[in-house]
């Protein structure tokens, strides 16, 4: 079964002095918790490639070009949220066989939550501190545990 690893944007970005600079996505982010999954999704759990989830952008290739904006999908209405992962679905069903995919999510709840009903995926939450906890992953298959 292939592994993808998705994993959400951070608040921390390149290009707030310079609003008209496009940066590759995997650059543009700088938050700890980005990096640190940036770091762990190969090395740590053989995940083949990743892509982000963008509050804005939803889906995003690592090469993709973009903007610095500033936006949080928790502070979205909740039907802005289930367009959101209704079109990150879409794009993943356009690269991958979902059924035959496992997707590794490195996110906050808002991140995710419209998209377990869909996906076989391994959930890296964050703990108290607002760090991701890559030691505790959660398992689900197409919503169910």
């Amino acid at each position: 079964m292939k592994k993808i690893a998705l994993i959400a944007c951070s608040k921390k970005k390149l290009g707030a002095d310079c609003p008209d600079r496009k940066f590759k996505s995997q650059d543009i982010y700088t938050g700890n918790t980005f990096k640190k999954s940036k770091a762990a999704y190969k090395s740590r759990f053989g995940c083949e490639d990743f892509h982000i989830l963008s509050a804005k952008y939803n889906l995003l290739d690592k090469d993709e070009e973009i903007p610095y904006y500033d936006m949080y999908l928790g502070h979205q209405s909740s039907e802005y949220k289930k367009e959101w992962a209704e079109t990150v679905l879409a794009k993943l069903r356009g690269k991958y066989d979902l059924k035959d995919t496992v997707f590794y999510i490195f996110g906050g709840r808002d991140y995710y939550k419209d998209l377990l009903p869909h996906l076989n995926c391994v959930v890296f939450g964050y703990i108290s501190s607002g760090c991701i906890d890559l030691d505790s992953p959660k398992e689900f298959r197409n919503g169910g545990k």
